[in-house]
């Protein structure tokens, strides 16, 4: 399946990248209430950002990708019910694409009653726990993992 591949590899990973594969109907609807730009913390949002409200979705390949971006299994945020949860570990970083997914995932679970740790890391990308042996921020990300890790254990 194209999802399988990553959206690198979708004929359509432009289009969703850009955040024009979700129409109106689709905002409109009870998907918003997960993914809403506005329950991010103003302190996540760059005094440069722009709300990209009046963006026209496209309706057929929303049609072809809701199945699978509401599915929870793919996408934790899309879940109902996250109540009865282990306690979670969520790192974001400022530069990520995923950054939002994680944040809203974070405050979800703590309003589910899921004891989450959320780490946040400024000036940072994607890759930063990867990248621990290359630079100080990533080695910074990686500390607080095994923290977090060792005193569970």
């Amino acid at each position: 399946m194209w999802y399988a591949r990553g959206m690198d590899g979708h004929k359509h990973g432009h289009v969703v990248a850009e955040n024009g594969h979700i129409p109106a109907s689709a905002r409109a609807s009870e998907i918003s209430r997960n993914v809403d730009h506005n329950l991010i913390p103003r302190k996540y949002i760059s005094e440069n950002y722009m709300p990209d409200a009046l963006r026209v979705g496209s309706e057929d390949l929303w049609t072809e990708l809701e199945p699978v971006f509401v599915d929870p299994y793919f996408a934790p945020l899309m879940a109902t019910d996250l109540g009865g949860l282990p306690l979670t570990y969520i790192a974001t970083a400022q530069h990520d694409v995923l950054r939002d997914d994680g944040i809203l995932y974070a405050r979800r679970l703590g309003a589910a009653g899921v004891e989450v740790v959320h780490k946040h890391y400024e000036h940072s990308y994607h890759e930063l726990f990867m990248k621990h042996k290359q630079n100080q921020q990533s080695k910074i990300c990686f500390d607080d993992l095994v923290s977090f890790l060792s005193s569970r254990l």
